[in-house]
């Protein structure tokens, strides 16, 4: 009998659980992206990079973004040779994001996968006026494009929502229009 309770219970629960979620589709001219929007997340899309906040977390967020792969130059082509992913990882991490943010430290450095494809990661640690900040920047390469997905939160409370931001980022998915 409680073994048949739960099991309803179960069963009138998990549309709601399943409805709190929602598949977010983004067309750009040529890449469709979608992840699955935690409910309660707000977006924000200012037609470069897409943030999506997760709720009452001080202005912890995830961002999408993505660039056409370098295709070379005459002068890199000329010696033979074309930048590879990690170089254009460390170069973006340590010029682009690092330049974005004061006191910028990497903490630790990884790889993971990310829709089919290896991405590399680094934890990083910020100040922002007195606050604080954990972020982690990952970036992959898919359709002729760096993918580049970074997490942010206020040191206090990123251990917590990491894992939030890992189940969102695991749910991304790019493909070619």
């Amino acid at each position: 009998m409680i073994v048949r309770s739960i099991i309803l219970f179960c069963l009138g629960v998990l549309p709601l659980v399943a409805s709190a979620q929602e598949r977010v589709v983004i067309n750009d001219p040529s890449i469709q992206f979608s992840y699955v929007k935690p409910s309660g997340w707000e977006v924000k899309d200012d037609g470069y990079t897409y943030e999506v906040y997760a709720p009452n977390s001080s202005g912890a967020y995830v961002s999408f973004t993505y660039v056409q792969r370098p295709q070379g130059d005459d002068y890199v082509e000329s010696l033979g040779d074309k930048p590879a992913f990690k170089e254009d990882f460390n170069f973006e991490l340590l010029y682009n994001v690092a330049e974005d943010v004061e006191d910028f430290k990497v903490i630790e450095r990884g790889k993971t996968k990310i829709d089919g494809a290896t991405a590399l990661w680094a934890k990083f640690q910020s100040l922002s006026g007195e606050q604080e900040w954990i972020s982690y920047f990952y970036m992959y390469p898919k359709l002729g494009q760096n993918f580049k997905i970074m997490t942010t939160a206020p040191l206090a409370a990123a251990e917590n929502l990491q894992e939030d931001f890992e189940k969102l980022i695991a749910t991304f998915e790019a493909k070619k229009r």
